[in-house]
């Protein structure tokens, strides 16, 4: 039994290696985003990759974020 306990230790560890690739793609696309310049030609395009970049990870992690609007503004509830 226990060759099944390192295949299941190897099937754990790459699914995290994978979250943990997804992140770090999202927190660079986040960090590379040129938030000063209101006529960036890409701003809809780079905003779109963020957004579905987000809806992976949330998927790996077996989230559904919760998008509300409201009179007051629009937030992101988890």
């Amino acid at each position: 039994m226990a060759g099944s306990q390192d295949i299941f230790d190897s099937i754990v560890m790459a699914d995290e290696s994978r979250k943990m690739k997804v992140l770090e793609s999202l927190i660079g696309m986040i960090q590379r985003f040129p938030y000063d310049d209101p006529t960036y030609d890409k701003l809809h395009e780079d905003l779109d990759k963020i957004r579905g970049k987000f809806k992976q990870f949330c998927s790996l992690l077996n989230v559904q974020p919760d998008f509300k609007i409201s009179a007051e503004g629009s937030g992101l509830a988890f």
